[in-house]
């Protein structure tokens, strides 16, 4: 499922060239705000290991949630690009050791990323571009349940890069529908504590490194 997912984004980015029909456009601009909204998806590629069994032992499940994106344009070429999005939310799944297998909690997070972006002018009105910044993953309301049901769990916030490759197709009236994929770099402690399974009570590293996609809707201003 999940890699069927990453090929859909992907292929709406480089197929969107040849599925539409191109007439003249305009390029973006400097000064020009595009805002855009739609479908995200989070979809970890990592895993843990905690260190009371053989791993790698933990990992997140694909998470959903309504993605924002702007881009301002300092130049015709060069623009600053924002990534936001309505909480996402992720099942933790254990795979065998003190914790057992099956369902483990889930976690919510908040993962804003600035890129500073390349736009490719273009004679149509396909407008792609790529970028490359900083992710900022803030994690909350975490959940234990089955085996660490009696624990606490907490994952410590992480900083790390983003690369970024999309595609904006306009419409009339400055309208606009999107496509863009980024990987990014996730990695954080996670935390047990209070299990009455002392051996459980430890901290150790988690890498996420998700692909994140997102099919949009949007205006330029």
């Amino acid at each position: 499922m999940k890699e069927q997912v990453l090929k859909g984004a992907l292929a709406a980015i480089f197929g969107t060239a040849t599925a539409l029909a191109a007439v003249p456009a305009m390029a973006y601009e400097a000064g020009d705000l595009v805002f855009r909204a739609g479908l995200a998806g989070v979809l970890p590629t990592g895993d843990g290991t905690h260190p009371a069994a053989p791993g790698p032992n933990i990992e997140a499940d694909d998470g959903y949630s309504l993605g924002l994106t702007g881009t301002w344009m300092a130049t015709n070429n060069i623009g600053v690009g924002l990534l936001a999005a309505w909480p996402f939310e992720h099942d933790i799944e254990t795979k065998g050791g003190l914790a057992g297998t099956g369902d483990a909690g889930d976690i919510k997070h908040l993962p804003p990323t600035v890129t500073l972006q390349y736009h490719f002018n273009t004679a149509s009105n396909l407008h792609p571009y790529v970028g490359l910044g900083v992710n900022y993953t803030y994690f909350f309301d975490e959940d234990t349940s089955g085996a660490i049901s009696d624990a606490g769990l907490d994952l410590d916030d992480s900083w790390g890069l983003a690369g970024e490759i999309g595609v904006d197709y306009e419409l009339q009236n400055d309208w606009l529908i999107g496509a863009a994929v980024w990987y990014i770099d996730i990695e954080t402690d996670a935390t047990v504590s209070g299990s009455a399974t002392a051996a459980l009570n430890q901290s150790f590293n988690v890498d996420i490194d998700p692909w994140v996609f997102m099919l949009s809707v949007g205006k330029k201003f």
